[in-house]
């Protein structure tokens, strides 16, 4: 297998992503530490292509290229994919941390006020992001605001 790819200048991540997936696939393209040091999670070009264009494929079936989409995620992979389903998609991806449960006066605000800028069409989220906002919803009106 030939480790390497064309001599080609990419005009976008999209292409280089797909270069890689074709011509590296096995090769980790992003490597994430679970605990800081030394527990890793890997994830190929192969991996990422394939993930990103399932996520960019349920985008476009609801949403329009150029919305914003609000990228609600802790550190790790799964960002990442969402990421590049967003290129793939032709969305405008909004990072954002998930609000801290244990300094909601604090990082609660600030999320909603990048919601209320940033005003995305779709919210990406992991599972325990998703539980601890609907947690919060249930909790009382001032949150659903």
């Amino acid at each position: 297998m030939n480790n390497t790819l064309p001599q080609k200048q990419f005009s976008h991540l999209v292409e280089l992503l797909q270069s890689r997936s074709t011509h590296i696939p096995e090769i980790p393209i992003y490597t994430f530490l679970l605990d800081g040091e030394t527990q890793e999670i890997r994830l190929t070009s192969e991996q990422l292509d394939r993930q990103a264009r399932i996520i960019g494929a349920k985008l476009q079936q609801i949403t329009a290229v150029g919305e914003r989409a609000l990228l609600l995620y802790p550190p790790g992979l799964d960002y990442i994919k969402a990421f590049f389903g967003c290129l793939y998609a032709g969305l405008i991806a909004v990072p954002v941390y998930p609000p801290d449960p244990t300094r909601l006066q604090r990082t609660l605000p600030r999320l909603q006020g990048i919601i209320t800028d940033a005003q995305p069409r779709v919210v990406l989220t992991s599972t325990p992001v998703l539980q601890m906002a609907e947690a919060l919803f249930s909790q009382g009106k001032e949150w659903q605001d």
